[in-house]
């Protein structure tokens, strides 16, 4: 139920909207000066009346000016055929101007209330159900935009086999007099708008409401696109994989940071277990080297001492053998003595006597004497 009346009330607002559309690009064509003059030099109106093209021009935006109420009358004076003459001298002309400029206004008005109309009917559809308000609004442009379609398309294929046949429909509809019926002979606004310049009107403005009722069609397409629930699912589905493959492509990017981070912490540590192993094998050999000098100053030493000891020995081994020598050189004279007093007491006394005289002439302190 709150979609029906959701849709229902963005319906009836788009059938507003495209209503103000379509009035509006009738004032957008009937503004365009460029437009209007190109029409009046396509069908030589210039020449079939003896008025020039801007005067034509500035008679059809008197025309225009007036019915949309920004003048008070249709009186313009232009040159035919070389004399200033009233544009508009026929009095039917000024009547019939004043049932358009009446209906013109009307309508506009009735434009002018259906713009605030379609706001607040657009608005409650929207609020009703705020949560898919935008699907329920382009399904409501869209059944709205298929009633005027098919209104739109009936009256301008009946208009483009029979123009003249829907023009004529079209006033009796909206005019309860004749006097939209001129007397070609007697009028110059009948001969300065043909039929085929009406006709090219309404095909102006066809084209520009059309183009703007399509391109609302589309925008309505593409949300109710994006609004179903397939539509969602799908790109759920997308969302996940984009995200799964964002995730994989993290990782790897994280494996690869992670091992060349990995790779340079190793090739630090290997470098300062390098640096550490270097300072330690510097640090051991010159260790080893003072160890190395050590053994070699104690070896030295020992040599040192060595010697010491063997010239001490030595020195010790001399002074023993000098003083073995000094005792066997006084142990000597002892020996010596011993057998000398024993041959001298085996002397006579006279001999003995002889022979310690001799010795007591000669002085002898080295011992030479004594051998």
């Amino acid at each position: 139920m709150r979609k029906l009346i959701s849709v229902g009330m963005a319906t009836l607002a788009s059938m507003l909207l495209i209503f103000i559309v379509v009035f509006t690009s009738i004032g957008f064509v009937i503004d365009d000066e460029t437009f209007v003059n190109n029409e009046f030099t396509k069908l030589a109106i210039s020449s079939k009346m003896g008025v020039s093209n801007s005067d034509l021009v500035t008679s059809f935006n008197r025309l225009v000016d007036y019915m949309e109420g920004d003048a008070p009358d249709i009186n313009v004076t232009v040159t035919v055929n070389g004399e200033q003459k009233q544009m508009f001298d026929y009095p039917q002309e000024a009547e019939h101007m004043a049932d358009v400029q009446k209906l013109y206004t009307t309508i506009a008005s009735y434009r002018d209330v259906s713009v605030l109309v379609m706001l607040i009917l657009f608005l409650f559809a929207a609020v009703f159900n705020f949560r898919k308000a935008p699907q329920y609004l382009a399904q409501g442009y869209l059944s709205g935009s298929f009633v005027f379609l098919l209104i739109f398309g009936f009256l301008g294929t009946w208009a483009a086999l029979d123009f003249s046949n829907f023009w004529t429909f079209f006033h009796e509809m909206l005019f309860w007099n004749d006097l939209w019926l001129f007397d070609g002979t007697q009028s110059r606004m009948i001969n300065m708008l043909p039929e085929q310049i009406f006709a090219d009107i309404v095909a102006r403005i066809g084209l520009y409401s059309g183009i703007v009722i399509v391109v609302l069609m589309a925008v309505s397409i593409i949300g109710l696109v994006l609004a179903s629930d397939g539509y969602k699912r799908r790109k759920a589905v997308a969302l996940a994989r984009k995200k799964a493959r964002d995730n994989a492509v993290s990782a790897r990017k994280k494996a690869r940071d992670d091992a060349r981070n990995q790779l340079e912490e190793e090739k630090r540590l290997a470098e300062k277990r390098a640096r550490i192993a270097a300072h330690k094998a510097k640090k051991q050999a010159a260790a080893e080297a003072a160890a190395q000098e050590a053994e070699q100053e104690r070896l030295r030493e020992e040599k040192r001492a060595k010697k010491r000891a063997a010239a001490q020995a030595a020195a010790a081994q001399e002074q023993q053998q000098k003083a073995t020598t000094a005792a066997q050189r006084e142990a000597r004279p002892a020996r010596e003595q011993a057998p000398a007093q024993q041959k001298q007491a085996k002397k006579p006394p006279a001999q003995a006597a002889k022979q310690s005289k001799k010795k007591a002439n000669v002085h002898d302190d080295t011992g030479f004497l004594d051998d």
